[in-house]
C-alpha cells in the first residue's frame, strides 16, 4: 500500500499584489489555461500535451486528459483534469493521475467582499516507493513538497495576473 501524504496551500490573490484586482472570472479563465499549457504557470513543468478533450457523461464537466513533462528528472507525467463550472466567486480544477495521486486547484472566497480571494491548491500524493514507517523519509518527501505546493500557488497567482496585463485573459 502506497504510503500517502495530503497537503494544501493557500494564498490571497489580492492582498500583497494589488495591481491589477483579479476577479473570479479571470483566475478561473487562468486555471483553465493552465491545464492546456501548466508550463506557463508552474516552472516545474517544462511542457504540456494535450491528448483528449471530452465531457463526461455522467457529471457533465469538461474533461483534459493531458502529458506534463516535469524539470525533475524529465519526468512525464498523464493526468485527467476536471474542470468544475465556476460557483459564485469560486471554481475548482482537479488532476487525477494514474498512480492514484490528487490535486485540486481551487478558487475561494473570503469575507471581505469580492476582491477577497484566495487560491488553493491541495495534493495527495502517493508514494508507493516510501515505508511510511519511515518518518524521516515521509517528512522530507512532505518539506519537498510543501516547497514545491507554495510555489505552484504562487507562480500561477503570478502567471494569471501577468496575462491580465497582456491582454491574453480578457474577462
Amino acid at each position: 500500500m502506497p504510503t500517502t501524504i495530503s497537503l494544501a496551500y493557500t494564498s490571497s490573490i489580492n492582498t500583497s499584489k494589488p495591481s491589477p484586482t483579479l476577479t473570479t472570472a479571470q483566475c478561473w479563465a487562468g486555471l483553465q489555461h493552465k491545464i492546456r499549457s501548466a508550463q506557463s504557470f508552474v516552472p516545474a513543468i517544462i511542457s504540456t500535451d494535450v491528448i483528449e478533450e471530452r465531457t463526461d457523461a455522467k457529471k457533465g464537466v469538461p474533461v483534459v486528459v493531458r502529458e506534463v513533462v516535469f524539470k525533475e528528472g524529465n519526468k512525464r507525467v498523464r493526468e485527467e483534469c476536471w474542470e468544475w463550472e465556476p460557483c459564485w466567486r469560486g471554481g475548482m480544477v482537479d488532476f487525477h493521475q494514474p498512480n492514484g495521486s490528487t490535486i485540486t486547484n481551487t478558487i475561494s472566497s473570503g469575507p471581505n467582499g469580492p476582491d477577497d480571494l484566495y487560491m488553493t491548491y491541495a495534493f495527495e500524493w502517493q508514494h508507493p516507493e516510501l515505508d511510511g514507517s519511515d518518518t524521516s523519509a515521509v517528512e522530507e518527501q512532505r518539506k519537498k513538497h510543501m516547497e514545491t505546493a507554495k510555489m505552484a500557488v504562487e507562480k500561477s497567482i503570478e502567471a494569471i495576473r501577468r496575462m491580465v496585463v497582456e491582454g491574453e485573459i480578457k474577462v
